[in-house]
């Protein structure tokens, strides 16, 4: 998937060094020790739910507040993710209620009255119980019409399969919760929160279940326009285009590279960002201007020897004419992420996507941490 770009030299600077180098794969083979040469399964899968989303006209029936969803028991959340699949049509009254611009409190209704309209408060791991499960979230819905959404979860079994009568633990510690530095604004309207320097995970790690809480329970005029790997994966960078943000707090854990010791020995467990060519958001790719559409990424998609790993962590950065196009969320598929975003502009806007891919088996025994 080769796609011709006009990225601005800054994005071509900035996003080039979210990208991982080829370095960046872990290490899978080693000199083995005196167990049997073998490998174990590991187990990523995802839940979903739906949801209905109750809007500001009369007729709602949705449900409003809080949400959540969880992996299933002793296993981990790796990631977490929504995604608005559509916005009920509604009787108009006689005039727009929301005329001032986009973002806008000063009236109850939306702003567009369509999938634009649901805005994205909360999505975090809830970091205050077992082994962090369960993924939070909180919507605001502006739009007159209720709005149709669905929830998931990326999951990772607490334990590798079975293989020679044992197994080994997967390795998800290091849980973050705050407010990292502030950097400065990588466009005009766009402000970044950057982790690196400040929640930094370990060299043989990479930064998972990467989530934000916007504070206070009002502050939604914002739209997510960036979230993505830095620090080579050590860490994450979250980017809102916004009025004002009075506060955010935001969450991630560590994946460790090895899995725990059982047996006398360990395994490696290789992982690596892969990215996407440039997607150019307009007729190219179907995406006309005022309709949602979808782009997909695989983690073969491109390099055919990674045909066995799991997108286990999905990415996004948006480039030129930002300003025209909404992330509605994705979908996690086992080796694929299915991005969904809406293009309101008659000239194509630009993104890049992609997944921190995590290989399904094991390598074999390893000696050493």
């Amino acid at each position: 998937m080769t796609v011709q770009t006009r990225y601005r030299r800054f994005i071509a600077v900035a996003a080039g060094a979210l990208i991982a180098p080829a370095a960046f794969v872990a290490a899978t083979s080693a000199p083995a020790d005196a167990a049997t040469s073998h490998k174990h399964q590991v187990y990523i899968y995802k839940m979903e739910k739906d949801l209905r989303l109750a809007g500001v006209g009369p007729d709602a029936i949705g449900v409003t507040g809080p949400q959540s969803l969880s992996c299933n028991s002793g296993d981990t959340v790796i990631d977490g993710m929504w995604m608005v699949k559509h916005v009920d049509q509604f009787n108009p009254p006689p005039s727009d209620p929301d005329d001032d611009g986009f973002p806008t409190t000063t009236t109850l209704g939306g702003t567009y009255n369509d999938e634009r309209d649901v805005y994205v408060k909360a999505s975090y791991p809830d970091l205050s119980v077992g082994n962090g499960n369960r993924w939070l979230y909180d919507f605001a819905n502006r739009a007159y019409g209720d709005a149709q959404l669905k929830l998931y979860v990326t999951c990772i079994r607490g334990f590798t399969e079975s293989t020679n009568s044992h197994q080994h633990p997967i390795n998800v510690t290091n849980s973050f919760t705050g407010t990292p530095g502030t950097g400065p604004q990588g466009w005009t309207g766009r402000t970044y929160w950057d982790s690196a320097g400040v929640w930094d995970c370990a060299a043989n790690e990479y930064f998972v279940a990467p989530g934000f809480n916007l504070a206070p329970a009002g502050a939604v005029d914002h739209r997510l326009v960036a979230s993505v790997p830095t620090n080579n994966g050590a860490s994450w960078r979250w980017e809102f285009a916004a009025n004002s943000l009075a506060s955010v707090a935001f969450y991630g854990k560590c994946i460790s590279n090895r899995v725990g010791i059982a047996g006398g020995h360990k395994h490696g467990l290789a992982m690596k960002h892969l990215p996407s060519s440039n997607f150019n958001l307009g007729h190219q790719y179907g995406i006309d201007m005022g309709d949602p559409s979808n782009v997909q990424f695989t983690c073969d998609e491109d390099v055919p020897s990674y045909h066995g790993y799991k997108a286990g962590v999905g990415w996004f950065y948006m480039a030129d004419f930002w300003e025209y196009n909404w992330f509605l969320g994705m979908e996690p598929r086992p080796k694929t992420r299915v991005y969904r975003f809406f293009h309101d502009w008659p000239v194509d806007g630009q993104v890049k996507v992609g997944a921190l891919c995590i290989n399904s088996r094991t390598s074999n025994p390893l000696v050493g941490p």
